[in-house]
């Protein structure tokens, strides 16, 4: 009960700037190193693939509401809140703290944008991330995730400037506008719960996906790992709320945890990117790009013939290669050739080059040999590219 007494309770006691200052420098420490991260991701992106892709530009325009909330909370931590005692303010101080107290609804708002903002930035990396096994139910569940993020960021915003009337005594510092203006309870349950929820969310949305896929269970594992990352955002939250309410809703206080938060959310939402840019073995530009699209190059331009019994398609460059083990996955192809049946199979690392004299490809096996592959089509002027797989091709005796 003497939690929730918190709620009625006397504001917290006055601080100085100078007593403040610590918790600014460290505000600024945290979002910088945010920034950071952002940034090694995408450039380490951009050096992988020579492209961004949608989930890694969410993530770069989210340092715009980042950089806006800690301009904010600059304003807020050298200015103050009506959140205070206000026995012995001067006039000049009212007013300052009249200014902090508009500035931190807005720092607020900027809060929840750049969290949202990235949790829309994992839920696109997830669809990357399964797309092997992606079907047409997935893209309902995602469309609902969707829904409910975008329904929990208005349901912050509401309880963000929503629960005091009338509005103006949001900064109103003398006399005493009440607990219900000047500490932001409401937000702080409102923003706690919702994101508890989304993280949760997040974390389900993939799992059915990975658990019926034909991963090997060590495989699944990990992943499941890598993608309960969230957890720490999750337990994060739920210490700072009774931590925050027991020190009477301090603005300082709040700001500052604001801030871990932030840089924990961002080290989660980019952990399993930069691990795979960290441990990624092939080699992922391509010095072709005519005839490829966005989802990168298909395996049907090597095989012409009819009858292709599997096709795989990749997003060149992207960490779909996550889903499979370290060495790649085997695509493996049959064509009908000659009145035979050839099997390609994709085994590992090799490089296509096409020859200009007969129009074939020419491909090195496992044991080094130079070998042919069926011919290119005619339209595809292909001179060079890399593909993290090589090639084995054998006649099916029984196919003859």
């Amino acid at each position: 009960m003497d939690l929730f007494r918190r709620f009625v309770d006397e504001p917290p006691d006055f601080q100085s700037f100078r007593d403040v200052k610590p918790t600014l420098l460290t505000c600024w420490w945290a979002t910088l190193y945010a920034v950071a991260i952002i940034f090694v991701r995408a450039i380490g992106r951009y050096v992988r693939a020579e492209r961004l892709f949608a989930e890694d530009k969410i993530m770069l325009l989210a340092i715009i509401p980042l950089m806006i909330r800690m301009a904010f909370t600059h304003v807020v931590l050298v200015y103050g809140t009506n959140n205070t005692v206000t026995d012995g303010l001067s006039a000049l101080a009212i007013h300052h703290r009249q200014i902090g107290s508009q500035m931190v609804l807005a720092s607020r708002i900027m809060y929840a944008a750049y969290l949202w903002s990235i949790k829309y930035s994992v839920s696109m990396f997830l669809r990357t991330l399964t797309e092997s096994i992606w079907q047409r139910s997935h893209q309902r569940l995602l469309r609902y995730l969707h829904i409910f993020l975008a329904a929990t960021f208005v349901a912050t915003i509401i309880a963000d400037l929503g629960a005091c009337q009338p509005f103006s005594h949001y900064w109103q510092v003398t006399p005493d506008p009440g607990p219900q203006c000047r500490q932001g309870s409401a937000y702080l349950l409102t923003m706690g719960i919702l994101n508890i929820s989304t993280n949760m969310a997040l974390i389900l949305f993939p799992m059915p996906m990975i658990l019926k896929s034909r991963l090997p269970r060590k495989r699944q594992a990990s992943i499941i790992a890598r993608l309960a990352l969230p957890l720490l955002s999750i337990g994060f939250t739920a210490y700072a709320m009774p931590v925050i309410i027991n020190r009477h809703f301090a603005q300082p206080l709040r700001s500052l945890l604001a801030s871990f938060d932030i840089l924990l959310a961002t080290f989660i939402s980019n952990a399993t990117v930069l691990v795979s840019l960290l441990q990624d073995r092939g080699y992922k530009k391509t010095k072709y790009k005519h005839g490829t699209e966005r989802e990168g190059f298909n395996l049907t331009k090597l095989v012409p013939g009819e009858g292709v019994s599997r096709v795989r398609h990749e997003r060149w460059g992207s960490d779909e290669d996550l889903m499979r083990g370290s060495d790649g996955d085997s695509v493996s192809l049959k064509a009908k050739k000659d009145g035979m049946t050839v099997v390609v199979e994709s085994i590992g690392m090799r490089d296509l080059k096409r020859d200009g004299s007969s129009g074939r490809v020419r491909g090195q096996s496992r044991e080094g040999r130079d070998e042919n592959l069926p011919d290119m089509p005619g339209k595809a002027k292909l001179k060079e590219i890399r593909v993290a797989t090589t090639w084995d091709i054998r006649v099916e005796d029984g196919e003859v």
